[in-house]
């Protein structure tokens, strides 16, 4: 080597993040060490070439042992090994190193040439992406979001996130062995638009689907595509996103229903003021047309017709009481005012009282029957009683034919009391059924009969303040049975 050459290696190697060195096969002898040992090791190369085992006393303890087995081993020319040094300021570097043989003349290993890297930042690096790595992995295996990987054919699966056996409720190996398994667990209507989304646009992929669990539960699922690309920019896979959205979806199904159900009762609400307005201007028509007739006409009346239009004022003086009652008994069950207060009442002499209150329809074609041996004495509210047996029974003479009887039948058993009230009118169709307790609801076959919705409704708040029960069988055309079913212990 000449002295130019000699230069431009000494500026190379005082300029370089690395340290080189020749030294004996036995390391007990440097010959050279370059100036980059300094800025690694933090200590002079002249310490080095002074006590030469100096280079394992900077070596963590925990990597001692294994770097001092490679560098004093056999073959201590052909280590290749990565460790921590302790600097004098007490910081600490990675380092790779490495050695390589240096022959003689006639072949035989006589120098030894090293190598050593600070790979410090890049270990950093490593270690930042392993704790990436886990924590990713972390996320994987405990989200409800499944991540799947096909190849660009879509014919296989190369990775398939855990949870995806949480949500689908089946075996990654199964789904790994078995492809199409895939499609085999989508709900049959949603089997034909997810099929065409991957023939048209795979990795572009944004749907909503559903599947079935083995065990027969059904889940809604988010399923969202990208390509995967080499490093060249060409797609050479498809990653999938699937999250479990079913509470999502459930949210936005019961919020649909409670809009239609605000709608419906809005609906009910505004048809009920022009029912309510029209069922009070009745009555209020009859009064007015009464009263004026007998304003005018009171000396040529005889009594019986001045009898009669008392009896019209009186009878719709009943009907506003008793819509303004109706309206009062929701309004107080709503604010959780409506009091309950049983009494000890005799139940068959107070369906009699409630029959021959009945007054805007001739209570005559009631038909009352007692069965059951127990006593008729029980713990009631009889105002509530009142309240139920008035609108069944009303309702039952104002749904059927004027000729037709209507049947109570009072059971009184052992542990509870059941009330009966069947007729022969025009029946509840059965889309109606579910929604006859509902305040202001009235059936589609009611026509031009009169009312405002309220009965069915105060019958059954009455029912529930005792703890009991109401049940209702219906024909249309042939009639229908309410039955009132309550304890006698409260």
């Amino acid at each position: 080597m000449d002295l130019q050459q000699l230069q431009v290696f000494e500026q190379f190697a005082d300029n370089v993040d690395f340290a080189f060195w020749v030294c004996s096969p036995d390391v007990t002898e440097y010959y050279y060490m370059s100036p980059g040992y300094e800025k690694i090791w933090g200590r002079t190369v002249a310490s080095l070439i002074e006590n030469p085992h100096s280079f394992l006393e900077a070596v963590h303890p925990d990597d001692v042992e294994r770097v001092t087995q490679a560098a004093i081993g056999k073959e201590p020319w052909n280590m290749d090994e990565e460790y921590r040094v302790i600097r004098p300021d007490g910081t600490i570097r990675w380092v790779r190193d490495r050695t390589y043989p240096i022959y003689d003349d006639q072949g035989n290993i006589y120098r030894m040439a090293g190598t050593a890297e600070d790979i410090t930042e890049r270990k950093q690096e490593l270690k930042d992406l392993n704790q990436s790595l886990e924590q990713f992995k972390q996320f994987v295996d405990n989200a409800d979001i499944v991540f799947l990987v096909w190849d660009i054919e879509i014919t296989k699966f190369l990775y398939i996130s855990p949870s995806y056996e949480k949500i689908w409720g089946r075996s990654c190996d199964s789904l790994y062995k078995e492809p199409r398994s895939f499609l085999e667990a989508l709900h049959p209507e949603d089997i034909p638009p997810v099929i065409a989304a991957m023939k048209n646009n795979p990795t572009s992929i944004d749907g909503e689907y559903r599947i079935i669990l083995p065990n027969g539960t059904m889940r809604w699922i988010r399923e969202r595509t990208f390509p995967n690309k080499d490093e060249n920019g060409r797609v050479n896979g498809i990653v999938g996103v699937a999250e479990d959205i079913t509470h999502r979806k459930q949210a936005e199904e019961e919020t649909y229903k409670a809009l239609q159900r605000e709608q419906e009762l809005s609906n009910a609400k505004s048809e009920f003021i022009a029912t309510i307005s029209h069922e009070i201007r009745t009555p209020l028509s009859v009064i007015q047309s009464s009263a004026d007739i007998l304003h005018h006409n009171i000396d040529k009346l005889t009594n019986e017709k001045k009898q009669k239009h008392f009896q019209k004022v009186n009878s719709s003086v009943q009907r506003i009481a008793s819509i303004v009652e109706d309206l009062l008994i929701i309004a107080e069950d709503e604010a959780g005012s409506l009091q309950f207060q049983p009494t000890e009442v005799d139940v068959v002499q107070l369906c009699q009282e409630i029959i021959n209150t009945i007054v805007n329809y001739n209570n005559r074609r009631i038909n009352f029957k007692v069965s059951g041996n127990a006593t008729s004495s029980s713990m009631l509210d009889a105002k509530l009683i009142h309240h139920i047996l008035v609108n069944l029974l009303e309702n039952a003479l104002k749904y059927s034919q004027p000729d037709t009887k209507i049947e109570l039948e009072l059971s009184l058993l052992s542990n509870q009391i059941k009330f009966r009230v069947q007729d022969q009118g025009i029946g509840i169709p059965t889309e109606n059924l579910s929604h006859i307790f509902n305040s202001f609801y009235r059936a589609k076959n009611v026509e031009t009969k009169p009312g405002t919705g309220l009965g069915l409704s105060i019958v059954k708040r009455c029912v529930d303040i005792h703890h009991g029960g109401i049940a209702v069988n219906s024909s249309v055309g042939k009639g229908t049975i309410f039955t009132v079913t309550l304890p006698r212990e409260i």
